[in-house]
């Protein structure tokens, strides 16, 4: 299943390359992979990270000094590529001052599909953005969102937190709300046929018990009719 995708991945870049790659000249494009070699290799790599500080535009270094990016401070997150050259970038779409692109960079363990944009400015093509889109090998794929920069720590992209950490949780609530219908639907059923047994159940006939005095008075009084 994963082969697959990696396989349909690869071929949508093919495709989606030979529908933008008739919008850029040769020389265009000879620019643009100088441009992206230096990036690669100066800022994703962290090698000589200063030298891709004029390979970018003014807006992908806006918020950091020269000095915090020449420390590593940069806005691209490391990553090991191999290889000094990467050519294979396809076209998403074009203009003549804009170019969004895909690119697949390996390593010696995995590959990652950054999606990015270079822009000509003052007659040179620089990085405007360069966004990790998925990760392909080592028995996972992962997203943007692994691979987001990150103070701290190692970026490596994996996630640690497994499906049945969510399902158990969300299982446990289930039950107790289930439960808790339960209960108050038993408790319903309950009074309802304690009421129904109430309104069928029939009146105790009411007994008059008559004292000793009034059957002293009613023998005397049928004494008094005889004489």
């Amino acid at each position: 299943m994963k082969r697959a995708l990696v396989v349909v991945s690869a071929l949508a870049l093919l495709v989606t390359g030979n529908a933008g790659a008739a919008r850029i000249s040769t020389a265009e494009r000879l620019a643009i992979d100088r441009t992206l070699d230096g990036f690669v290799n100066y800022a994703v790599k962290r090698q000589n990270v200063d030298g891709a500080w004029n390979l970018v535009t003014p807006e992908l270094k806006a918020g950091t000094s020269r000095a915090s990016w020449d420390a590593g401070n940069v806005p691209v997150s490391p990553y090991p590529a191999t290889g000094t050259t990467f050519h294979d970038w396809t076209v998403d779409s074009a203009t003549p001052t804009k170019v969004d692109f895909e690119l697949m960079v390996p390593s010696s363990s995995n590959s990652i599909q950054y999606y990015g944009t270079v822009k000509k400015v003052d007659g040179r093509w620089l990085i405007d953005s360069f966004n990790p889109s998925a990760t392909f090998g080592g028995g996972a794929v992962t997203g943007p969102q692994d691979f987001l920069p990150q103070s701290g720590g190692d970026n490596t992209g994996v996630a640690r937190l497994g499906s049945t950490w969510i399902a158990i949780p969300l299982a446990l609530f289930c039950s107790a709300i289930l439960c808790a219908l339960g209960f108050f639907a038993f408790v319903w059923i309950k009074n309802r046929r304690a009421y129904r047994r109430a309104d069928v159940r029939p009146f105790e006939p009411i007994v008059v018990r008559k004292g000793g005095s009034e059957e002293s008075l009613v023998a005397k009084e049928g004494s008094e009719a005889d004489g």
